[in-house]
């Protein structure tokens, strides 16, 4: 009983559990290291790996004020659940946090690409209680956003009304702002938040004999298309535009030529008998019109587009056409949707954008082996 009253003593004082309860019993040499490392164990490693306190666990708390630690190796059962139920009070969320990079990345005109922002953020601080942070980079800025609720649909709602702020500011600044980056993370009751922030890459080096095999492989036609294709994709910010992109190329790619329907005597038939329809006998305007639908493969085809396309693209994912023609088919509806409406369906864009980023990069790999 004296280590639970020593905890509830500590707990009474301010102090906080750090990390979790460390059973010693799993412990080893090299995952004593790591939580050194992590969480500044005090006690001396011969002590933890004594297998006289194989049945003990290690309790770590910390003073958030004067930083001062304290370790509890114990095998008291009622003192571990404590530290256990104060680390679960400890992680609950209370709240949600929000931190998204904005970016200023295009004007009125092309060749408008760099804002400065410095006045603009300083003008939005505090607007309905969000931090507005000039970022690191010219043209970008980070907001946060404290949520007393952690409810999912309030979350969506904030990140909505971002969109909506950044919307207002496009009219006003004649700028368009985007979203770059958007981290949703709980707000634990005494611990701290923790965010992620937009992935960071360090490219590789690329050597004059890479180059020399890439070119070569996008000589054709069809490869420019796919380079050109994915270049473009990958500088657009917007989801609907980088779906556009994509899409383009992969119908240059994998779309192939569409055969006519009909056979010419087919059709000669057909405008045969539409001359005997009353309706259409004297009208030589309409008569054209279905003589040039027939006669026109591409709105007319034997096989569809998104058949061609799809017979095209199983082999090179190695997947069925069937299943190639659903994702395909869906990748054709979504673009057209958003070619005609702003709509939101994120989710369903990015899978379709990885589809086809795939069967363009695997198309390209092909080619230069």
């Amino acid at each position: 009983m004296y280590d639970h009253s020593k905890l509830e003593r500590l707990l009474a004082d301010g102090y906080l559990l750090v990390g979790y309860v460390l059973p010693l019993s799993k412990l080893t040499s090299g995952s004593i290291a790591n939580a050194v490392s992590v969480f500044s164990i005090q006690l001396d490693a011969e002590i933890l790996l004594n297998p006289s306190n194989k049945a003990k666990s290690l309790v770590m708390l910390k003073h958030p004020s004067t930083g001062h630690r304290v370790d509890i190796l114990t095998s008291d059962e009622h003192t571990i659940r404590r530290a256990n139920e104060q680390l679960r009070y400890q992680r609950e969320p209370i709240g949600t946090l929000i931190r998204a990079r904005c970016a200023a990345l295009g004007g009125r005109a092309s060749h408008q690409r760099i804002f400065h922002l410095d006045r603009l953020v300083a003008s939005l601080d505090s607007l309905w209680g969000w931090k507005f942070i000039l970022g690191d980079a010219v043209g970008t800025f980070e907001v946060v956003i404290h949520l007393e609720s952690t409810d999912r649909k309030t979350t969506e709602e904030a990140i909505d009304k971002l969109q909506r702020l950044l919307d207002c500011l496009a009219i006003s600044q004649q700028v368009g702002f985007h979203i770059q980056h958007c981290n949703v993370a709980s707000i634990p009751r005494l611990e701290p938040s923790v965010s992620i922030g937009p992935e960071e890459m360090m490219l590789s080096p690329v050597t004059p004999e890479e180059i020399g095999n890439i070119e070569a492989a996008i000589s054709s036609t069809e490869a420019v298309a796919m380079a050109e294709g994915l270049n473009q994709a990958y500088i657009e910010n917007c989801m609907p535009s980088r779906l556009s992109r994509l899409w383009a190329a992969a119908e240059d790619v994998f779309g192939g030529k569409p055969g006519l329907l009909l056979k010419e005597e087919e059709i000669k038939y057909l405008i045969a008998q539409a001359k005997g329809i009353e309706s259409l006998r004297n009208n030589s305007d309409r008569l054209k019109k279905i003589k040039e639908a027939l006669s026109d493969p591409n709105r007319l085809p034997l096989v569809s587009r998104n058949e061609r396309m799809a017979s095209a693209i199983a082999p090179v994912m190695g997947i069925s056409v069937e299943n190639a023609y659903h994702k395909v088919r869906t990748a054709s509806e979504l673009r057209g949707k958003h070619g005609h409406q702003l709509l939101a369906n994120w989710e369903d864009m990015e899978a379709s954008e990885k589809f086809l980023q795939e069967a363009l990069q695997r198309y390209l790999l092909q080619k230069i082996s």
